[in-house]
């Protein structure tokens, strides 16, 4: 029995030894579970920041698209309307050029204002102004401007336009000048 006590006892120190090892273990082990949960929080949190940051910058680079197609439209509509202030005040000179052409008895000088006059006949085609049709048409208040009213005998010539005092002009749908004209009732 001696030898099972001596046994006994030398295993005591080894299976204390063992237990403060396994002890200190468990210790480890619960710190490293404790650091693997606050990294584990810490990783979701970020993820999260993440996903924000990331919907920011999509949300920042959509409005940053719309607002450069709102500039390109704002500027192409600013361009426009530059070219319809220029074509507007071109327009008037068509006719003070078409009355030179009839009042100058120079038949030379006359054959130099009617060319000037077709240039800026050109220079208006090439912007894309067309010239709204008007005499024989049905008068349309959106087109044309009536400055005189003549009775008729003829019902069928009723609202149409008899006759064009000055010619009017449009850019694709916009209006540059109207058409006066005279209108049969």
């Amino acid at each position: 029995m001696n030898d099972d006590k001596r046994e006994r006892t030398r295993e005591l120190p080894v299976m204390e030894m063992q237990q403060e090892e396994n002890k200190a273990l468990q210790a480890q082990l619960a710190t490293i579970t404790q650091q693997l949960s606050i990294a584990q929080a810490i990783a979701v949190k970020e993820k999260t920041r993440s996903e924000e940051l990331s919907n920011l910058v999509n949300r920042m680079q959509a409005d940053f698209d719309n607002y450069r197609k709102r500039m390109n439209e704002n500027n192409k509509k600013l361009k426009e309307d530059g070219i319809c202030a220029v074509l507007e005040k071109l327009i008037p000179e068509l006719d003070v050029l078409k009355q030179a052409i009839q009042t100058i008895p120079d038949e030379k000088v006359a054959e130099g204002v009617k060319m000037i006059y077709r240039q800026v006949l050109d220079i208006l085609t090439v912007f894309g102004v067309e010239e709204i049709p008007a005499l024989g048409e049905q008068f349309d208040p959106n087109l044309h401007n009536a400055v005189m009213q003549v009775s008729t005998s003829d019902k069928s010539k009723s609202g149409m336009v008899i006759e064009v005092f000055n010619k009017g002009y449009r850019l694709g749908d916009r209006i540059l000048r109207h058409s006066i004209v005279k209108v049969a009732n």
